[in-house]
């Protein structure tokens, strides 16, 4: 009889570690899934600033380019009047 009762305490303590063990993996999926969920709105938000930069790389050479137009008519605007200024002065 106490052979049967030490192999139920045995059993009763290994159910026990079992239980444990099941309720800590139902934790660390709860953890797994939170951190899951965590990664995927990160993942969202890279994506949409990525978005942003292409559009706004898109919009800033699109402007250095109308801004080197510019820069380029006002050297021959200003070299056009220097070499005016310089034409009638040498007379």
């Amino acid at each position: 009889m106490t052979d049967l009762s030490d192999r139920l305490d045995r059993i009763d303590v290994k159910l026990d570690r079992l239980s444990e063990a099941v309720s800590q993996l139902a934790r660390i999926e709860e953890r797994i899934s939170h951190q899951t969920e965590s990664m995927s709105q990160i993942d969202s938000r890279l994506n949409d600033m990525e978005a942003r930069i292409r559009t706004l790389e898109l919009q800033s050479s699109s402007r250095g380019v109308l801004l080197a137009g510019v820069e380029r008519f006002g050297w021959i605007v200003i070299s056009a009047l220097i070499g005016l200024a310089a034409y009638f002065f040498r007379k």
